[in-house]
């Protein structure tokens, strides 16, 4: 009996030990050079949150913390294609805010979805995913868009943020139906 509990002992001592070592999954592909045979794990929390913070600070116009955020070499590339420095960047979203409040015009946006994966989990920064539709309106009208961004973190800092969208079709509008009299 004695022989029999060891034996139990060490096999569950052996299971957790083992279920401890498990390798980390990790899924996909990428063609990046020198980093082509690695694989995406899930990433953490605080890249997510970073991304989180500084998006509530422009909503809230608070440029200095944005600022704050970034670095000297932080790009931000529109889904035009063109890629700013941050100074540039920061001079143009200024730009835009003071002509939409001379002009009435309002820019919102609620987030659909975020998520942080990694290429080298320890080894450096995170790829944030963040989904959002957006809504402008000036006067009447209103148009709305979705945009996907992805934004490189490393050490709570924004190093580099691309941004793609793509335009909302509403179905809701009244469709306009081609009605034949019976005189024609």
């Amino acid at each position: 009996m004695k022989l029999l509990k060891k034996i139990f002992y060490l096999s569950f001592i052996t299971l957790i030990v083992m279920s401890c070592n498990t390798p980390e999954r990790s899924v996909g592909m990428n063609s990046w050079e020198g980093l082509d045979e690695l694989k995406w794990h899930i990433g953490t929390e605080p890249p997510i949150n970073t991304v989180l913070e500084f998006e509530d600070a422009w909503r809230a116009n608070d440029y200095e913390k944005m600022k704050m955020m970034t670095t000297d070499s932080t790009t931000f590339t529109g889904g035009n294609g063109e890629t700013l420095g941050v100074s540039e960047w920061f001079e143009n979203i200024q730009a835009n805010a003071k002509r939409r409040d001379s002009i009435g015009a309002t820019l919102n946006w609620k987030t659909n979805s975020v998520f942080s994966v990694d290429i080298a989990p320890g080894e450096g920064g995170e790829l944030v995913h963040y989904n959002i539709d957006v809504e402008y309106s000036e006067g009447d009208e209103t148009s709305e868009y979705n945009s996907m961004q992805i934004w490189y973190i490393v050490d709570g800092k924004v190093i580099r943020r691309n941004s793609y969208w793509k335009a909302i079709v509403n179905d809701d509008k009244d469709e306009e139906t081609d009605e034949v009299s019976e005189e024609e």
